[in-house]
């Protein structure tokens, strides 16, 4: 029997992991970076243990630290959760060496279908459907390798695979190490990217090249066998919808499968499972083809990240399922007949950007408030939300780790009441400070092709993510935020004010002109009009976008509304039908059109953040009287996000071209590439391979062209 056991992880999943241990009795040991010191699984762990260090290779990726770690506090097991050494088989023969129980499949079996080149032989060997495949000579073809210099032999074999292909790394997953390649102009910079971002994040830059099917779907089938010789599946999952080749929308059972390619799926599943003696819990990967054909991908030797929506269905706890097999139980009766219960869709809410390429956006969380049960597993048949979340409200997103804040999980009878049920959920969620996928992933949800079941891994390229990821408050929207914004500043001045606290605000003497305040919210500069009569009175209210492409939207109540020391109290209708009904430096309810709105503020350094049933705004002050800013060199390019600088692609002297590659930078576990914005000849060149960077920090400086 396991009694303490040592969380290999972080964030989520090391949450996810300690709260069904505890619900078995199990003590729990967490271990954590420099970087995670008050993150909420080091809190809800009953003993952590410092690795000292920042990123993970330092840290989580310290196989010595984490086995020497389980032995101090006296573990007898390691749960690995997803990620960093979770399909590491020498981790695992290290835990076993030491005593310990390595809660997943024996090392050899994690040995045998780590690589996926090896698994794609031994599957195909096992007439399981494989995709057709060109292995490399070498992991990496070398920095600065030119296409002249990919073998003609390889080129060739490449070529008859069909164009494009896909360059995937044989190690790891997640979609990093992996690039699609439309020509064979673009090979060489394929092979070297993909090598160098796998060996990063996997420390096994061996990559290779299959056909890049056109719109598939992906479909994975979750897999459990035990040491007694018992292998099921618990049904397939669909992970189709995916930005950079990485999950973000999954869901259970598969939209609109039907039974004989579930049939053939999970049978697949089941050989691939006992041909290599699978013990565990683990998922088994295939891809759909338009034309019904099946492919198989890879073995994740480990739990998966949209685990959540095979219990939500079934009913069954994954982890404790684990936890079960690696004591070495039989598979309870409830798992050797499962059911499914409904329709479960999971979300991963990651703090980036969709509407800049994916930018990561590390920060602190001023606000964290999502609407769902933390890891609760819904009863199947019994709609539910559930958020499996990392961090906590007051916590700060680091760029050392993967940008993924949270889990969001819906179940619902029907999938059509899962997904409008997962969509109001986000929709209710306040998260400030940093940029997410939130509004992004709404629209997905209520997106007429997704709730008809027409997804496959096309989806966001037919769809432009910059616009679905653009905020759900419409420009009017924000006009309306900016107002609520502006009354809130100056409730919060009121509240604060050292002297006369008791007058209304906005009293004066003599009657005055209305007030001004601006702010830069998404749609562009806004300036908000406010005034008050010698009462304290509300007599104006007005709000105008100053954006050349856009509207402005204007509100001016005619009678007043009663403003006291604290905010606005009852007030009377305006002309136009704005109402200003309450007001606190927190919240703001107006009538607008015979409609009552609510509208929550919330202030930080000068950022005012608004969440309505209309959307969210993010409104910084703009200040009236701003000291001149530093200013670099004309055709400066800055960093966008804080890294590591893995390439430089030109030097000083050099001419490019608008678009040319110039420096990739490694951040939140993905590489992200700054371009030229326009030709010109590079003038400067301020970091170097290895040097770590900060947001704003100079890189490039390019100069027009003489006569341009």
């Amino acid at each position: 029997m396991i009694t303490k056991l040592l969380v290999a992880n972080r964030g989520e999943i090391a949450r996810r992991v300690i709260r069904s241990a505890h619900a078995m009795g199990i003590q729990c040991v967490a271990v954590y970076s420099d970087a995670d010191s008050s993150a909420p699984h080091v809190r809800e762990a009953d003993q952590a243990v410092r690795l000292p260090g920042y990123g993970a290779t330092d840290t989580y990726l310290r196989s010595d630290l984490l086995v020497r770690a389980a032995l101090m506090t006296g573990a007898d097991a390691i749960h690995p959760g997803y990620g960093f050494l979770s399909e590491d088989a020498q981790f695992a023969r290290e835990c076993t060496r030491s005593g310990l129980a390595f809660v997943g499949p024996p090392a050899d079996v994690i040995e045998a279908m780590g690589s996926k080149l090896n698994a794609k032989a031994a599957m195909a060997a096992a007439g399981v459907p494989v995709l057709g495949t060109v292995e490399l000579p070498a992991p990496s073809l070398g920095a600065g390798a030119g296409v002249a210099e990919v073998p003609r032999g390889l080129m060739d074999e490449v070529a008859a695979l069909g164009w494009p292909v896909l360059v995937k790394a044989s190690a790891g997953g997640g979609g990093r190490g992996m690039r699609v390649v439309e020509r064979a102009a673009d090979l060489a910079a394929a092979l070297e990217g993909a090598s160098r971002e796998a060996s990063s994040a996997f420390g096994d830059g061996t990559v290779f090249i299959e056909p890049y099917v056109l719109d598939p779907r992906h479909i994975e089938v979750q897999i459990v066998g035990d040491t007694h010789g018992n292998v099921v599946h618990l049904f397939e999952r669909e992970c189709s919808i995916q930005r950079r080749h990485q999950k973000i929308v999954e869901e259970c059972p598969a939209a609109g499968l039907d039974s004989d390619t579930r049939d053939r799926l999970t049978e697949a599943a089941i050989t691939v499972a006992r041909t290599i003696g699978y013990i565990g819990a683990g998922t088994v990967e295939f891809l759909l083809a338009p034309d019904g054909r099946i492919a198989f991908l890879e073995v994740n030797t480990r739990l998966q990240v949209e685990h959540p929506v095979t219990e939500a269905v079934t009913g069954i706890d994954l982890v404790r399922l684990q936890l079960l097999v690696a004591e070495g139980a039989p598979l309870p009766p409830e798992v050797m007949h499962p059911t499914v219960a409904g329709h479960a869709i999971e979300v991963r809410l990651y703090a980036e950007d969709p509407t800049r390429s994916w930018q990561p956006s590390a920060g602190h969380l001023d606000r964290f408030m999502l609407q769902g049960s933390q890891f609760a597993t819904p009863t199947p048949g019994m709609p539910g939300v559930r958020v499996d979340a990392g961090f906590a409200e007051g916590t700060d997103v680091s760029p050392y780790y993967d940008p993924m804040l949270a889990k969001v999980i819906s179940h619902a009878p029907s999938r059509g009441e899962a997904a409008r049920l997962l969509a109001q959920a986000l929709r209710r969620s306040r998260i400030h400070g940093v940029s997410t996928n939130r509004d992004l992933l709404v629209r997905i949800l209520e997106h007429p092709e997704f709730l008809d079941g027409r997804i496959d891994t096309g989806f966001l390229v037919r769809h432009d993510p910059a616009a679905l990821g653009a905020p759900l408050a419409s420009e009017e929207a924000e006009l309306l935020h900016a107002q609520a914004a502006a009354l809130a500043l100056q409730a919060s001045h009121r509240a604060s004010a050292p002297v006369l606290r008791p007058m209304p605000s906005g009293w004066r003497n003599n009657p005055n002109g209305p007030a001004k305040v601006s702010f830069e919210g998404h749609h562009g500069a806004i300036e908000v009009e406010y005034g008050f009569d010698r009462s304290g009175r509300s007599n104006h209210l007005r709000a105008v976008l100053s954006a050349p492409h856009s509207r402005s939207a204007t509100h001016t109540p005619a009678s007043p509304e009663s403003l006291g020391a604290a905010g606005v109290g009852e007030g009377g209708v305006g002309e136009g039908g704005a109402t200003v009904l309450e007001c606190t430096p927190d919240e703001v309810a107006m009538e607008i059109g015979g409609v009552r709105t609510r509208f929550e503020v919330q202030q930080v350094d000068g950022v005012a953040y608004v969440d309505s049933p209309l959307g969210s705004s993010v409104l910084r002050v703009i200040e009236r009287f701003r000291l001149p800013e530093s200013q670099g060199a004309a055709g400066s390019l800055a960093a966008p996000l804080p890294g590591t600088v893995v390439k430089v692609a030109v030097d000083p002297g050099q001419a490019v071209e608008a678009g040319d590659l110039l420096v990739v930078i490694e951040a939140m576990k993905m590489e992200h590439e700054v371009s030229a914005p326009r030709s010109g000849i590079v003038s400067a060149v301020r970091v170097e391979q290895g040097h770590q960077v900060e947001p704003g920090e100079v890189l490039v400086v390019i100069d027009a062209e003489e006569g341009s």
